[in-house]
């Protein structure tokens, strides 16, 4: 059940970075909170190192995975019809 918790903060955390790293509005600030947020109530809840340095680990290769993803949804241009 800990390595469940551990993806969900890890993938919100994810999501949240990549929404800061690709809006050019003040908005994406919001964001940035947000993620900083969760990495606090994540770093709260679990006290073990090992847990903290696996979700600093899995937040940045969700955030890579999604980025590449934005990235390449961008760069196909598909519109809605």
């Amino acid at each position: 059940m800990r390595f469940l918790w551990l993806l969900m903060y890890s993938l919100l955390c994810a999501v949240l970075l990549t929404c800061f790293s690709t809006i050019d509005d003040f908005v994406k600030y919001i964001f940035s909170l947000g993620a900083l947020y969760v990495g606090m109530r994540f770093f709260r809840r679990f006290e073990q190192i090992s847990f903290r340095v696996w979700f600093i680990v899995i937040s940045v290769f969700f955030y890579f995975i999604f980025s590449l993803i934005v990235a390449l949804y961008n760069e196909v241009g598909i519109t809605a019809p």
